[in-house]
């Protein structure tokens, strides 16, 4: 029998669980049910194990859906198990042997593959997550304003890679140099805590300022630059550390797509508890009174912090978790970001026999602005295109604007999200943006944008 048979047919008596981890540090756990009364120990094997028990009141009592104390008590525990068999525990008999044979996936832990791609939560709060966030039955995970690694171990040491599954620097490629090189510190810590044929998924994050906020500049610079020069900065302006999201697989087995996300998030927090680690687990708030989208968005304004994630505990995201097509997918349903909204000041040029903004060809505004194109200076001062504006445009200003000559202006634009080549992503580009206002108080070579 598998374990989910071996599951439904158990009876109360003891059974035994294992963890291998990574350091030969073997971790135990067990349970049986007397009457209605749970028991379960743990430990790690061959020092003192931990011992405790949960008595059952059964539910709906008096109801036709009651469970008794006794009846409780077994399901009360089949979900424990169920649980540990979720975070990585074997079953095994009484002389130590698995039950189950290793699981096997499609994923070379020790090599990953070019188009393997995992999950990204959805620019923004559909209207299911938001319905269950109105309920506060979601949790808030903090967005950390980051790079994003994987790191995935198989039969050896653990490995970084880029998100795009890259080892090393794309201008070091030929040379002995990973990213393992540039981050050892990473590294040292997840050998420390992962299990054999286990991903982490994270952000290389810095903290800045008193608030906590991220030093994305920091982290960039470590990335862009050669694997000597990064050594370099990261000792003279600090190491960053890792932020772990998520564990996608855990000795072999796949979570990511199979387990929800409750339990992801706990697994990461009981690995590293107590550790002294450059790993850093996920910080999440659960929903309920006082948590809300509003408040959350407060909280992030306030500790300038980038948002969060809004994450359904329960969620499970199956074929959305990870593709080998190259390019992540979504889902939606379970995951999606809350991001205060914030304002810039760009460029603006409308022209577009270059290419500039767009002429509309709609009733009384044809031959008038249909959008307009926002560009800033990078540090070296050249003109980089964002993206075009269209919302918050007036009647009169789509009329009135559509002259060449009356650009370069300076406008005020409020957006939810933004997007940097620089940062890996596809555009520079702005999402959900809309005109504010102009600002006649500034100049075009003001719009300077130190992350183009």
């Amino acid at each position: 029998m598998n374990f989910d048979e071996r599951n439904a047919a158990w009876g109360g008596s003891i059974r035994y669980f294992r963890q291998v981890q990574s350091r030969t540090a073997i971790r135990e756990w067990s349970v049986w049910v007397e009457k209605n009364t749970i028991f379960y120990s743990w430990g790690q094997v061959g020092g003192a194990m931990q011992t405790a028990s949960e008595v059952s009141m059964g539910v709906n009592l008096g109801k036709k859906n009651e469970m008794s104390p006794v009846a409780y008590a077994l399901d009360r525990a089949k979900e424990m198990a169920r649980k540990k068999n979720w975070e990585g525990y074997r079953e095994i008999d009484p002389s130590g042997e698995f039950l189950d044979p290793m699981v096997s996936t499609d994923i070379d832990f020790n090599a990953l593959q070019l188009g393997l791609s995992f999950y990204k939560p959805d620019n923004s709060m559909g209207a299911g997550i938001s319905k269950k966030a109105d309920k506060g039955e979601v949790w808030y995970s903090r967005k950390r304003n980051g790079l994003a690694f994987i790191i995935s171990r198989g039969t050896g040491r653990p490995q970084l890679y880029s998100r795009r599954m890259l080892r090393q620097h794309d201008d070091e490629a030929g040379t002995p140099y990973t990213w393992d090189d540039r981050f050892p510190h990473i590294v040292a810590s997840a050998e420390n805590v992962m299990p054999y044929n286990s991903i982490l998924l994270g952000e290389l994050v810095m903290n800045r300022g008193e608030k906590g906020e991220d030093d994305f500049k920091h982290i960039q610079s470590l990335t862009k630059s050669l694997t000597p020069q990064s050594l370099a900065d990261q000792q003279a302006k600090g190491f960053p550390s890792f932020y772990v999201w998520d564990v996608a697989f855990w000795e072999g087995r796949d979570l990511v797509s199979k387990v929800p996300v409750s339990v992801r998030y706990e697994l990461i927090h009981t690995v590293l508890q107590g550790q002294l680690t450059s790993l850093i687990p996920v910080s999440f708030w659960k929903g309920g009174e006082g948590i809300t989208p509003q408040t959350m968005l407060d909280l992030a304004k306030r500790e300038l912090w980038e948002g969060f994630v809004v994450v359904d505990p329960n969620g499970i995201y199956g074929d959305r978790a990870f593709n080998f097509k190259g390019k992540p997918d979504r889902p939606g349903a379970f995951c999606a970001k809350l991001k205060p909204e914030f304002e810039d000041d760009f460029v603006a040029f409308w022209d577009p026999s270059k290419g500039w903004g767009e002429v509309s060809n709609k009733g009384r505004y044809s031959g008038g602005v249909k959008s307009v194109a926002l560009f800033q200076h990078n540090t070296k001062g050249e003109l980089v295109f964002i993206s075009n504006v269209n919302s918050g445009l007036t009647e009169e200003m789509k009329t009135n604007l559509s002259n060449p000559a009356l650009y370069p202006k300076v406008w005020k634009v409020k957006y939810s999200e933004r997007s940097y080549l620089s940062q890996g992503d596809d555009t520079n580009a702005l999402i959900f943006a809309s005109f504010v206002e102009e600002r006649i108080d500034k100049t075009p070579s003001e719009c300077v944008n130190d992350l183009l």
